[in-house]
């Protein structure tokens, strides 16, 4: 059984939750880890040469081979027979268009490569968690609608529930020494750029405008995407509002110490509107997005929180506090069809240990 991913260099998100739990089984299920994240230097060709002759020797000699994002070597290399591939995927829907939906858009494969490569082929079973979802995905996948798997519920979003929510929570409070009584807002962007090798972060949130606004009684919890290696910038005198949170390894974590997401075009919305919690989008440069990249649904319209092209616009929602749950409510209840906080189980009971077998 092998993880693999070349967006990280150790298992994160679904396959951190799986992992966890093969540890925990009794006797231990034996798997080996596959990952590379791979930078912008000449070196960075380097390693990634010799890691992909490591992966493919690690594809021919495995029963269970798992992934979360793309994969070049699965797409390249004939699988052995008698391997089940699986795509676990890292968001829980459908949001920003992905594979084979942006042959048309500046971001991911062109026709070039697809001419030559197949990509998101090789696809076993694809874990997704709702119908809704899975139809966009099958579409970017080029992978037919039967080998999704909706019923399991995505393993990253089974921290959101049960009993250890509280000791995650204080942990998390205690490490960024978050002051009690102050509304936490998540402001989690995602990257710019058209390749993860480059990836950047948005700058146009103004703090110094919310601080004049929001200072009194809240803190924002920023949380930039893995991608992004470059800190953000902020102002030294706003480092007590402030509070940088883009080492924590798992967003979902922040997400429980948050009590509104702000974001732009980042699938954390899924996982958040599992917590009941209010969001809202801040996306100055939405033609430019949906031009470089685009989306499964209106974005304005299918988005669970109001649309800001502004700071003070933003500002002043927050300040009020008038929140619409009730949308929140009804994107949940179409984006999850199992969430419970016993997905992993249920994958290792029903997927990985039928397959080791």
């Amino acid at each position: 059984m092998v993880f693999a991913s070349t967006a990280a260099e150790q298992p994160s998100g679904n396959l951190a939750f799986i992992r966890a739990e093969l540890d925990r089984r009794t006797p231990p299920i034996p798997y080996r880890v596959v990952m590379m994240r791979p930078s912008p230097s000449w070196r960075s060709w380097l390693a990634t040469f010799a890691y992909n002759l490591r992966a493919g020797y690690h594809l021919g000699r495995a029963r269970l081979f798992i992934v979360d994002d793309y994969y070049f070597p699965i797409y390249v290399i004939a699988p052995r027979k008698g391997t089940t591939i699986i795509q676990t995927w890292h968001a829980s829907g459908a949001f920003k268009k992905i594979g084979w939906s942006v042959l048309d858009k500046a971001f991911g494969a062109d026709e070039s490569l697809v001419e030559k490569v197949a990509i998101h082929s090789n696809y076993d079973i694809c874990l997704m968690a709702s119908t809704t979802s899975a139809i966009h995905y099958a579409e970017a996948f080029h992978q037919p609608l039967e080998r999704f798997v909706t019923d399991i519920g995505m393993p990253r979003t089974d921290v959101l529930f049960g009993p250890r929510v509280p000791a995650i929570a204080a942990a998390i409070r205690a490490k960024y020494r978050l002051p009690a009584g102050k509304r936490v807002v998540l402001y989690a962007p995602t990257f710019r750029g058209t390749t993860v090798r480059r990836a950047t972060s948005p700058e146009d949130l103004d703090f110094r405008e919310l601080h004049r606004v929001l200072g009194a009684d809240h803190v924002i919890l920023l949380k930039l995407h893995p991608f992004v290696r470059a800190a953000h910038p902020i102002p030294p005198e706003l480092r007590s509002f402030v509070i940088d949170a883009s080492d924590h390894p798992d967003i979902h974590e922040l997400m429980l110490v948050s009590d509104v997401l702000v974001t732009d075009y980042s699938s954390a919305i899924f996982e958040f509107s599992l917590l009941g919690r209010p969001m809202a989008f801040f996306a100055p440069d939405i033609a430019d997005y949906d031009e470089e990249r685009g989306f499964y649904f209106d974005y304005r319209s299918g988005v669970p929180g109001p649309v800001f092209e502004t700071t003070a616009d933003l500002a002043a929602w927050l300040r009020a506090a008038d929140f619409d749950l009730a949308r929140v409510e009804r994107f949940r209840a179409d984006s999850f069809e199992v969430a419970d906080g016993h997905a992993t189980e249920r994958f290792v009971d029903r997927i990985v240990l039928p397959a080791l077998r």
